[in-house]
């Protein structure tokens, strides 16, 4: 894994086992979380397209079709079996410009999407928004059609496109290849709810290394 490109299979295996190590060892200061995979991120940009139609010509657009969305949601889908009405964070890998691993949160507190991007000078605010517009207009729509927000006693409001916020103030990238495991190790650190000294360039070897075996 020196300097290789971390694949999505790669990100969805680590970010599960991430997910259960933190959840196994009770950790005191851990979020309240899960985790979606790349494929559930993918299935929202995709049927983005399908969505704008359904609604121009005023139909329904259903959810439990074939990739059964809903599934991730209450928690039926194998390996992602916390049930979002559960949690307060739900984390993933998210691709931009198809060379690029960014760290998402679907706040479920807040109803922010939030992003750590290591190579910000990439991607401007403007461009990070449009490029999430399916999973900030579509997320809403999905938990809404769960009943999540009744069950929250959330308004109306919530079910409108979510804001995007980047964080800022985060240790970065200085190549053009350390973005998955800075993704991995934002995950990693953020979720068990401790500080991100440690994560700097100095140590992607030593953390790439790491990851080898794990996997």
């Amino acid at each position: 894994m020196c300097r290789r490109w971390l694949a999505d299979e790669h990100l969805d295996a680590l970010f599960l086992f991430i997910r259960l190590k933190i959840k196994a060892a009770g950790i005191p200061s851990a979020q309240n979380f899960t985790t979606a995979d790349t494929i559930f991120m993918r299935i929202l940009v995709a049927k983005w397209p399908l969505y704008k139609e359904c609604i121009k010509e005023n139909r329904p657009f259903d959810w439990e079709e074939k990739y059964r969305l809903v599934h991730y949601v209450v928690g039926s889908k194998e390996d992602l079996q916390d049930p979002w009405a559960s949690v307060d964070y739900v984390y993933s890998p998210f691709n931009v410009h198809a060379n690029h691993w960014v760290l998402l949160c679907l706040d479920l507190v807040s109803c922010q999407v939030k992003v750590w991007d290591s190579l910000p000078s990439l991607t401007t605010v403007e461009e990070m928004e449009n490029i999430l517009l399916p999973i900030r207009e579509l997320v809403p729509k999905l938990l809404d059609s769960t009943g999540f927000f009744d069950r929250r006693g959330r308004s109306s409001t919530y079910k409108e496109p979510w804001l995007v916020v980047i964080v800022d103030s985060i240790p970065l990238q200085r190549n053009n290849s350390d973005c998955g495991v800075f993704t991995i190790k934002y995950f990693k650190y953020i979720a068990a709810g401790v500080g991100l000294d440690t994560l700097c360039e100095e140590n992607m070897s030593y953390f790439r290394k790491q990851l080898a075996f794990q996997l």
